[in-house]
C-alpha cells in the first residue's frame, strides 16, 4: 500500500440523502451546513477511549496523551498503521478538546500527529428467530418433498438456493483457504467443526486460541462458522465450503471490544494467512482506523471483506459493510425475496439466504437453543446468516483461482456479476445485484477491470502565495452511475485521503472543511468545493488546492 496510508484521521460523513439534491452547476453557492454533517449524530462512542495517529514516532502520540492524562493506559499499539489507542479517565469530548488546544499551542507537535478519533460502539447483527419455524410456510417451500431425511440435510435450503452442491461437483470445497470469522469466538469442540479451525486470536489480550478448544462467548460466531465450513461428515449440517478452515478472531467478550482492537485483529489475521474476513456485526460511525486497516489489507494482502448489511430494514449507512471495497450482504428468503428486516441501500452488493430458518452449529453449552432439544444446531435468521454464505462461496472461488492473480475488486464484482437477479431487473436497493450463485461463480471468468485506487492530496494557498497541507477535508465521491455506491472519507492533517478498490468511472467530488468549527476556521471556509473526476483501473492521484484569503499561521 502507499506509504502515506499510514497517516490516518477521524472521519465523519456527508449525508447521502442531502447529496442527491445538490444542483451540480450551483455547488459553489451551497454552504457547508446544507451539505455535510460534522459528525454522524446517531453514532455512539465508547467513552474513555481515544485513538491517536502519528506521523513518525509512536512516542509522540504517547507523550501527547500522557501530558494531558498521566494515568492514561495504552490499549493497543497499531504500529502498522501508525496509531495507538488509550484508556483515559477523561471523556472523549474532553480529551479531544484538550488535545486540540495543545496542538494549537505547539506548532512542532502539530506536525507529528495525524489524527485523533474515538472508538465507536458496534453490535452483533442479532439473529432473527421465529419459534414457529416448524409451521413456517417459507420452510415448507424450501424443503423438497423427495429430499432424503438423512442427517439434517432437508433443512439446508440455503445451500441448494446458492447451488453449493453443484459447485462441489466441480471438485471445489474451499480447500486451502482460511476464513477469519470476526465475531464472538467459535466452539472448536463441536462435532461438525472439529479439525475445521486454525489458530485464532483474542485482540484484547494478545492470546492465540487453540483451534481444538471453545473460544465462544456467544453462539453467534459458531453459527456463522458452521455455515461457512461445517464438515461434510454425514452428521448435522454441512458448510458452503467444507474444505475451508475457520480462524476465530474474538471481538465480542461479550460486548464490542473497540475499533482499535478490531483493527489489531484484522492485521493479525492477515499476517497469519486469512484471505477472507467474514463480519456479521456493525454500527454507525466511520472509523478511519478501520477504514484504512481494511484498505491496507485489501491492497497488500489481497484480503476480501464480507459484511452484513444490517437488520434495520431502511436505507442506512452501516460499517464495516459500507466501507469502500467491502462486499455488503443482504438477506434473501427461500422463495427468492428479500426479508422484511434486511437493510436496504445503494451499498448492497448481493443477497444470500438469511431468513428465519438457517440451520447451523451452536456451541455444545448452548443447550436451550438446540432446535430438536438434543443436537447442537439452531435456526437463526438475519444478514448475519446471509454473510457466511457469501464468505463460503468466495472460499470455493479462491480455491479454484489458486495462484492466479486477482484483486479484491475483481472478486467483489465477480460475485455480483454471477448472482441470480431476484428483485427488480439489474441492480436494486433490496438485493444489490441479486442472490449469490456458487456454480456460476465457479464457471465464469473474472471481470477484466481490476478496480481503481484513488489517492487525494489537498493543499491550501493563502493570500501571500504560501502553500500548506489542507487538514481534515471531508470528501464525498458521488458516482455518475446509479449502481455504484457513494464513497465517503476525510483527509488526514497532511491532506491525504485514499479510496481503495472502487469502481472505475466518473465521479462528482464534493469537498469541505467539516471540522471548521473545531479548527477555528472562518465561515468562508465552510463553502463546499466541487470537481468532476474520471478514474480508471489502477492508481489515480488527484490534487486540489483551496485558495484562502489569509495566512494560516497561528497568532504568536
Amino acid at each position: 500500500m502507499k506509504r502515506l496510508l499510514i497517516a490516518v484521521v477521524l472521519v465523519a460523513l456527508f449525508l447521502a440523502g442531502c447529496m442527491s439534491n445538490i444542483p451540480k452547476n450551483n455547488v459553489s453557492e451551497k454552504t457547508f451546513e446544507e451539505i455535510v454533517a460534522p459528525i454522524e449524530k446517531d453514532a455512539e462512542i465508547m467513552e474513555g477511549i481515544v485513538i491517536v495517529g502519528y506521523k513518525d514516532s509512536i512516542d509522540d502520540a504517547i507523550n501527547l496523551v500522557k501530558s494531558i492524562d498521566p494515568s492514561a493506559e495504552i490499549r493497543v499499539k497499531l504500529e502498522k498503521i501508525n496509531a495507538v489507542s488509550f484508556r483515559t479517565v477523561l471523556s472523549y469530548a474532553e480529551m479531544r478538546a484538550r488535545i486540540i488546544e495543545k496542538l494549537k499551542q505547539e506548532k512542532e507537535l502539530r506536525e507529528k500527529i495525524s489524527y485523533v478519533e474515538p472508538s465507536y460502539k458496534r453490535y452483533l447483527i442479532e439473529p432473527v428467530k421465529n419459534d414457529s419455524w416448524k409451521d413456517s410456510q417459507l420452510l415448507s417451500k424450501a424443503v423438497y418433498a423427495d429430499q432424503q431425511e438423512e442427517f439434517f440435510e432437508k433443512y439446508m435450503w440455503g445451500l441448494r438456493k446458492i447451488k453449493a452442491p453443484e459447485a462441489w461437483n466441480l471438485e471445489y470445497t474451499g480447500e486451502g483457504v482460511i476464513v477469519a470469522v470476526v465475531d464472538t469466538g467459535v466452539d472448536g469442540t463441536h462435532p461438525d467443526l472439529q479439525g475445521q479451525l486454525v489458530t485464532g486470536y483474542r485482540p484484547t489480550t494478545g492470546e492465540e486460541l487453540d483451534p481444538s478448544e471453545d473460544s465462544s462467548f456467544d453462539p453467534h460466531g459458531t453459527h456463522v462458522a458452521g455455515t461457512i465450513a461445517a464438515l461434510n461428515n454425514d452428521i448435522g449440517v454441512v458448510g458452503v465450503a467444507p474444505g475451508a478452515k475457520i480462524m476465530p478472531i474474538v471481538i465480542f467478550e461479550p460486548g464490542y471490544v473497540g475499533d482499535d482492537y478490531v483493527a489489531n485483529g484484522f492485521v493479525w489475521a492477515a499476517d497469519h494467512g486469512a484471505k477472507i474476513f467474514s463480519n456479521s456485526w456493525g454500527g454507525k460511525g466511520y472509523s478511519i482506523t478501520l477504514a484504512h486497516t481494511i484498505a491496507r489489507i485489501m491492497e497488500e494482502y489481497k484480503g476480501i471483506f464480507v459484511a452484513s448489511a444490517g437488520n434495520g430494514h431502511t436505507d442506512e449507512i452501516h460499517y464495516p459493510s459500507c466501507f469502500p471495497g467491502v462486499i455488503n450482504v443482504a438477506a434473501s428468503t427461500a422463495v427468492d425475496g428479500i426479508t422484511h428486516f434486511s437493510t436496504r441501500g445503494r451499498w448492497i452488493t448481493v443477497a444470500a439466504p438469511g431468513d428465519f430458518t438457517i440451520l447451523s452449529t451452536v456451541p455444545l453449552w448452548d443447550e436451550e437453543e438446540f432446535f430438536d432439544g438434543e443436537n447442537p444446531y439452531a435456526f437463526y435468521g438475519g444478514t448475519s446468516m446471509a454473510t457466511p454464505h457469501v464468505s463460503g462461496v468466495i472460499a470455493l472461488l479462491l480455491e479454484k483461482l489458486g495462484e492466479e492473480e486477482y484483486t479484491p475488486y475483481q472478486i467483489r464484482k465477480h460475485i455480483a456479476n454471477t448472482a441470480d437477479d431476484i428483485m427488480a431487473a439489474g441492480f436494486d436497493h433490496d438485493s444489490g445485484w441479486g442472490r449469490v450463485n456458487a456454480y456460476k461463480a465457479l464457471t465464469q471468468s473474472l471481470p477484466t477491470d481490476t478496480g481503481a485506487d484513488v489517492y487525494f492530496s489537498f493543499y491550501v494557498r493563502d493570500n501571500e502565495d504560501e502553500v500548506f497541507y489542507a487538514p481534515e477535508v471531508y470528501v464525498t465521491m458521488y458516482p455518475e452511475s446509479s449502481t455504484v455506491p457513494v464513497y465517503y472519507g476525510k483527509s488526514d492533517d497532511w491532506g491525504f485521503l485514499p479510496f481503495v478498490g472502487i469502481e472505475p468511472g466518473v465521479y462528482d467530488v464534493y469537498m469541505a472543511f467539516g471540522d471548521a468549527f473545531y479548527l477555528e476556521l472562518p465561515t468562508n471556509w465552510q463553502k463546499t468545493h466541487y470537481m468532476k473526476i474520471t478514474v480508471s483501473n489502477g492508481d489515480n492521484p488527484f490534487t486540489h488546492v483551496f485558495e484562502v484569503e489569509f495566512d494560516l499561521e497561528p497568532a504568536g
